[in-house]
């Protein structure tokens, strides 16, 4: 069954990990999030339009999901957008916005895979989390293995 595709008015700037939430509950039917991050890369997807892009895989999870086309970038380098992508906070509010440093944050401020863990979902990443603070226990699991 084919679910509705959400559709906006301009392209994405970027997607930026690999990460998956699935409920822990079977009992309850949330849906699985996948969540696909790339860096260096625009909207060149077959689920965007390219004609040139061969992307099958990702064009049949967006034919079945949402694919978000206005977004815009909250800093110019990898890093600290991706903190304020997981944070929901601006990076030069959390003091994250200059690439390659390790900020500590409050353990008070939660990440996006914790908020999902406490709604009950196993929450996995791979080892992309530089997000210029340590992430450590926010994940379930997260690493190359």
């Amino acid at each position: 069954m084919k679910s509705s595709l959400l559709k906006y008015t301009t392209l994405p700037l970027a997607f930026v990990m690999l990460a998956g939430c699935a409920r822990q509950e079977k009992q309850e039917s949330l849906p699985n999030i996948l969540w696909l991050s790339a860096e260096d890369i625009g909207p060149a997807l077959g689920c965007y339009g390219d004609p040139q892009a061969t992307t099958p895989n990702i064009d049949k999870l967006a034919e079945h999901g949402i694919v978000y086309t206005k977004a815009f970038a909250t800093a110019p380098i990898c890093a600290p957008a991706r903190s304020a992508l997981i944070t929901g906070i601006h990076a030069t509010s959390t003091g994250t916005q200059h690439l390659r440093s390790v900020i500590p944050v409050p353990d008070s401020l939660k990440i996006l895979p914790q908020f999902l863990r406490e709604a009950g979902y196993y929450c996995t990443n791979n080892a992309k989390t530089d997000y210029n603070f340590d992430p450590a226990g926010r994940w379930d699991e997260n690493g190359r293995e």
